[in-house]
């Protein structure tokens, strides 16, 4: 990647540098990066909740954002980024450089300092040497809060229990309904043991927007973070865990007492971020669901007035293609085979030279802004990083413009069904 330079010394410390001076403020994040765990990924995700309420020169969550009010307001953020192979735990800095502070004072070094209390020197109980009760029992709360809102929500709920459902065999996902059980039987202990191992085993991996060398960044964080600590192995490649292809589809349909159904319905394509007709997949989603004027867009929501929305979604870590819809319940067949028609249509090479310039329009338009935004420069790279994929902007921009319809509908024949789910709302008949 031409865009990014690496400094690493080791295997210690791995600092990915993407050198701009566009912004009026640089951008840093570390991550630890340790071993994907299903088993330790709750615990995990509580740890790195519970690490932002207090420090130890920092003891509570209100003086931490005192310090940052201090530092022009800095912005610190959580990052629970979760691969095949790694789980990225990572807290962010987003800081002004110091021609835009009052007496120039350079506010990187003060930022990392909170971060490296975050990280090595979080807030322990005195009586237990463990995490307080108090900030894990509250952590778990707010955790619960979010899986009930992803409940509650209809179109939420059933795009993951689609992906539930469609992923089961992978051992990938845990299941929604017995999400907060497993927030309430994790243990203080747990955590604590979670901690021990971000801090004594994870590989750290940083990410930095701005106009610092590599070096420089590289020292900071050894002054300021990690202050000379050892970190050894890295995060290994992994093939993506990928679903076969299967006769029939699996359909579920669950009622629900809400006014509108919810359809969902998950493709299987194989092909993934790793894969060279990748791009090929890409444009043809955006074809199919993706755009403004796409097929689902145009043909199933406005000619045929069969649904309140539809658009398509591709998860090129798995290798397939999710559309999502709102409709009235007795229309369910209708729309699921309208849905299918537009897929049939790109499988087919109907695609027309103007859907084909808009959806590649479309696309290199989201792309070209991505170098606007420090967070879309970070999660542009950031994957293509764990998963050794070398590959730029301007390199990802070259390989979508030189794609033919002919390559799209070579991609399009390796979609097929594979689950679709159902949430079949019940409360419009109860008038």
């Amino acid at each position: 990647m031409k865009d990014i330079k690496c400094t690493a010394n080791g295997g210690r410390i791995s600092v990915y540098k993407y050198g701009t001076d566009r912004f009026k403020g640089e951008s840093i994040t570390v991550y630890l990066c340790l071993p994907t765990s299903r088993e330790k990924s709750v615990a995990r995700s509580l740890l790195l909740s519970v690490l932002k309420r207090g420090t130890e020169k920092y003891p509570s969550q209100k003086q931490i954002n005192e310090r940052l009010d201090e530092l022009y307001a800095t912005l610190v953020n959580l990052k629970n980024q979760k691969f095949d192979a790694a789980q990225l735990l990572g807290v962010s800095a987003d800081v002004i450089y110091p021609a835009y502070t009052e007496n120039g004072e350079d506010l990187l070094p003060d930022a990392l300092e909170v971060i490296g209390q975050m990280i090595y020197h979080p807030s322990f109980d005195e009586s237990t040497g463990r995490f307080s009760r108090e900030y894990i029992e509250s952590e778990k709360e707010n955790y619960k809060s979010i899986i009930l809102s992803q409940i509650n929500e209809p179109r939420t709920y059933a795009a993951i229990r689609c992906r539930e459902e469609m992923f089961a065999s992978l051992n990938v996902l845990e299941k929604l309904d017995t999400m907060c059980d497993k927030i309430d039987n994790v243990t203080d202990e747990e955590i604590y043991n979670c901690y021990l191992e971000l801090i004594n085993e994870a590989r750290i991996l940083v990410f930095y927007v701005g106009s610092r060398t590599s070096e420089e960044i590289y020292e900071l964080i050894e002054k300021t973070v990690t202050l000379g600590c050892e970190r050894h192995g890295a995060i290994e490649e992994a093939k993506p865990k990928l679903l076969s292809n299967i006769q029939e589809p699996n359909v579920i349909i669950e009622n629900s007492d809400i006014s509108q159904g919810r359809l969902v319905m998950g493709l299987n394509c194989g092909v993934t971020w790793q894969d060279e007709d990748y791009y090929a997949m890409l444009l043809c989603n955006e074809i199919l669901g993706a755009s403004p004027i796409s097929k689902l867009m145009m043909n199933v929501r406005e000619a045929m007035s069969m649904c309140y929305e539809c658009s398509s979604v591709y998860n090129s870590a798995r290798g397939a293609i999710f559309v999502t819809t709102g409709i009235d319940s007795e229309n369910f067949e209708l729309a699921k085979n309208a849905i299918f028609a537009q897929i049939q249509d790109i499988q087919k090479g109907k695609i027309s030279e103007t859907e084909f310039l808009a959806a590649k329009k479309s696309i290199l338009n989201v792309y070209s802004a991505v170098a606007d935004s420090p967070n879309a420069i970070e999660r542009f790279y950031l994957g293509r990083i764990v998963n050794g994929i070398d590959t730029d902007i301007p390199e990802f921009i070259e390989k979508i413009n030189v794609l033919t319809i002919e390559q799209v509908v070579e991609a399009a024949k390796k979609i097929t069904p594979h689950t679709i789910y159902f949430l079949r709302g019940e409360g419009e008949n109860d008038e």
